[in-house]
């Protein structure tokens, strides 16, 4: 996974520290009181841990009792998973949550000792750690028969290879989790069964260290390798008025775009030359959806989602892969949402009025219906500047 701004060390050992918690959980709600008792621990000490996951928006507390989110959720299930991989890995040693976390405190240690065998004086430097650092984690990772001593260093035995594959998996999961949280409570409720794993080998391109616009670029790096994008609310990913979107388009990008009644008005408000201009083309249709959960596009060989926080502005990240289930899973829910989409005939708002009455009536004339994968066959919309 490359990714620009991941979840570090001390939050990844955090979640797993507390997955016992979120285990609990996964039963379903519980009041403060049984919260505790079910933990076996103190009422200070519920507290704190209902403080510690409530802020990071893997819990929320609703009239005085705990549920998880749907962040809460995956992570709840992909600490699960890392905990069974690192039990059947260690036989017959227990995956408690406390050797789940040294786990991936020892994570770098382990991926170079992955690439080949290494002497202390080498895993310090490339680590940059202390001689007593490196010694503790030699130890520790010896007594697990992680590791073993070869030619005066270091090597990774099979088991040690299993338990580093474990600590990837779980860490590339939280993380992508993490970075998707603002969206998978949407996402869950259109994919109650969404695997976090289509995107474990995503690229993930975050707003982070100043940044602001790189999700942004990312998305318009993959408009310049496709001939062909479908996606719906993409306004909030890019807008199809930003230059190097609308000059695909008018090359001969074959695009298909839903997008919310209130993103085509405020086009068509506060940019009509452009608008004019795309709608037009052959190579543009345009559909409508009131009700759009997140933003999804689909190119030639990759997939991407939008990760926006509610009411933000800017992109926090985009997130895309070229993933064969994570496509299935894109076509599927593009899919869904294509059929009960309102095609835009006439390009005002008139047009866009008259299109919205056709959707409350159920007017299957204007609805789409079966799903089309290239607006090629699409009867296109016309275009004017008639804003009545």
């Amino acid at each position: 996974m490359q990714d620009h701004g991941t979840a570090g060390t001390d939050l990844l050992v955090g979640l797993v520290k507390r997955s016992p918690v979120l285990a609990e959980l996964r039963s379903g709600r519980l009041d403060r009181r049984e919260f505790g008792r079910r933990l076996d621990v103190s009422i200070a000490t519920s507290y704190r841990l209902a403080g510690w996951l409530t802020e990071r928006d893997l819990i929320a507390d609703s009239d005085g009792a705990f549920a998880l989110t749907a962040l809460g959720e995956v992570i709840a299930d992909v600490a699960s998973g890392f905990e069974t991989d690192v039990r059947t890995a260690l036989r017959p040693a227990a995956a408690t949550p406390d050797l789940l976390a040294d786990l991936i405190r020892y994570s770098a240690m382990l991926e170079a000792l992955g690439e080949e065998p290494l002497d202390r004086r080498e895993l310090e430097r490339r680590l940059n750690v202390s001689r007593a650092t490196s010694h503790r984690y030699t130890r520790s990772l010896e007594e697990l028969n992680a590791i073993e001593r070869a030619d005066g260093g270091f090597a990774l035995t099979a088991l040690g290879a299993a338990v580093t594959d474990a600590v990837s998996t779980f860490e590339t999961n939280a993380r992508i989790a993490l970075t998707l949280a603002p969206v998978l409570e949407a996402i869950r409720e259109t994919t109650p069964d969404f695997d976090i794993g289509v995107f474990a080998d995503a690229t993930v391109t975050s707003a982070e260290h100043g940044d602001a616009y790189g999700p942004m670029a990312r998305f318009v790096s993959l408009l310049e390798e496709t001939e062909t994008v479908r996606g719906f609310d993409t306004f909030s990913i890019a807008p199809t008025y930003v230059g190097e979107f609308q000059q695909r388009i008018l090359d001969g990008m074959e695009t298909e775009i839903i997008d919310p009644p209130a993103v085509t008005e405020n086009v068509m408000d506060n940019y009509p030359e452009k608008c004019v201009q795309v709608c037009a083309s052959e190579h543009f249709a345009l559909l409508i959806h009131d009700d759009l959960p997140y933003g999804l596009v689909i190119f030639d060989d990759r997939v991407g989602i939008g990760v926006r926080e509610t009411d933000a502005r800017t992109l926090r990240a985009f997130v895309d892969t070229d993933s064969a289930a994570a496509r299935e899973w894109a076509e599927a829910v593009y899919g869904f949402y294509r059929q009960k989409a309102v095609r835009l005939e006439t390009f005002t708002k008139k047009g866009l009025r008259e299109a919205m009455a056709a959707a409350r009536r159920g007017d299957r004339a204007h609805v789409v219906g079966a799903v089309q994968h290239l607006p090629g066959s699409a009867r296109r919309g016309t275009a004017t500047r008639d804003n009545s």
